[in-house]
């Protein structure tokens, strides 16, 4: 009897040993669990969890610096929510997206992760899922902004290790947003021993921003990534933010949107709508916006852009609608010019994505290189208008 009791009471300490461990898992579970929707969806959000070895803390992206956005709502649309109902429903909904929307931030983490949540999970046929919907990190390296990597994209729930390495340096970092689609949540995650800040520099932030109204090429259709949109490049070149107001399709010289961009305090606002503008509404929308910005604002200056030759095929350009749609924004330009507004300038497209039909995806929407031909085309006369 002595024996079976002893034998009973060893098997009620074992199964009693594995309820507490199956216990401890299970609590531990939930811990982890509660910290990951912490720290995707609470408002300076911090946490810790344990991945790969390697303890990280996340922080939600809110709680940095955001550039290239005009308003102080916690999101990462374009436009405030009190637009909704004065834009047409197209651009407001492509405002959701977040093209030229990046976050500052400043630490010497050994490996950063980021988190996000896109908005609508977009795809498209001509470019790439890490342009649409991921994100792509710099770090201001040696007098510049040096790309470091670019986040994969899974679906709309993503996570990706930016950066692992060895040296705990502090640096500036500047993480661009999507282009295509919009962010739902954010977090950066460093390990645990890491500072991570506000940026401690003025890099971007401190000048006037330059705000560039357009079409899907403006938004940043076809870039590979966010960084390698041609906004995104002058922002980094010029080391001034852009906000962008590139909308694919409906880029259409709407006054409303003039309405948004005259509640910036801008260094120059820029005006790229002909691509999606139909040629016989140019002349008198082109008049119409100009005339709202200046008597809005009558001392930032406006540079209208007429747009580049499509290369795609073997038509003669001269016979184009592009060359049809630069006539009437010419004779928008001059009616302004004449009617003695100041501070007024044209852009002509010629080369600007260069001669030899290498410059897009589709003979329409750039391709990096393309993206850069037109940073590099419109570097000089922007830097000039901002001074």
């Amino acid at each position: 009897m002595k024996k079976h009791a002893v034998i009973s009471s060893y098997q009620k300490s074992l199964k009693t040993g594995y309820d507490l461990k199956r216990q401890g898992k299970f609590i531990y579970r939930i811990i982890v669990l509660a910290c990951l929707l912490n720290c995707g969806y609470a408002p300076q959000a911090f946490c810790e969890f344990q991945g790969n070895g390697d303890t990280l803390k996340y922080i939600d992206g809110q709680s940095f610096t955001i550039i290239g956005k005009y308003h102080s709502e916690k999101n990462y649309a374009r436009f405030p929510k009190e637009y909704e109902n004065k834009l047409r429903k197209d651009v407001w909904d492509l405002g959701q997206d977040a093209a030229g929307i990046s976050i500052r931030f400043r630490t010497n983490a050994t490996q950063i992760t980021v988190r996000w949540t896109a908005l609508f999970d977009n795809t498209m046929d001509h470019m790439a899922s890490t342009g649409i919907k991921g994100v792509d990190l710099y770090a201001y390296v040696d007098n510049h902004w040096k790309y470091v990597n670019t986040a994969r994209v899974k679906g709309k729930v993503n996570e990706f290790t930016l950066v692992k390495t060895n040296g705990a340096i502090f640096r500036e970092y500047l993480l661009n947003l999507p282009l295509y689609d919009g962010v739902d949540s954010l977090s950066i995650g460093v390990n645990s021993s890491a500072g991570i800040t506000l940026p401690r520099e003025n890099y971007l932030i401190s000048k006037k921003p330059v705000v560039y109204y357009g079409s899907s090429i403006a938004q940043g259709g076809c870039a590979s990534r966010p960084g390698m949109a041609f906004t995104n490049i002058l922002s980094r070149a010029m080391d001034r933010s852009f906000i962008n107001m590139g909308f694919s399709g409906s880029g259409t010289f709407d006054i409303p949107v003039g309405e948004a961009m005259s509640e910036i305090d801008a260094a120059l606002y820029v005006i790229d709508c002909n691509p999606n503008t139909k040629t016989e509404l140019i002349y008198e929308r082109a008049v119409e916006l100009v005339k709202l910005l200046k008597q809005k604002r009558p001392e930032i200056p406006v540079l209208l852009i007429e747009g580049f030759y499509y290369v795609s095929g073997f038509g003669d350009p001269k016979e184009s609608d592009t060359e049809k749609k630069r006539v009437e924004l010419r004779r928008a330009f001059n009616t302004l010019k004449e009617s003695g507004l100041k501070q007024i300038y044209y852009k002509k497209g010629d080369g600007m994505i260069g001669d030899d039909y290498e410059g897009t995806v589709d003979g329409q929407h750039p391709n990096d290189l393309g993206m850069m031909r037109i940073a590099e085309a419109l570097q000089p006369e922007i830097t000039r208008l901002v001074k």
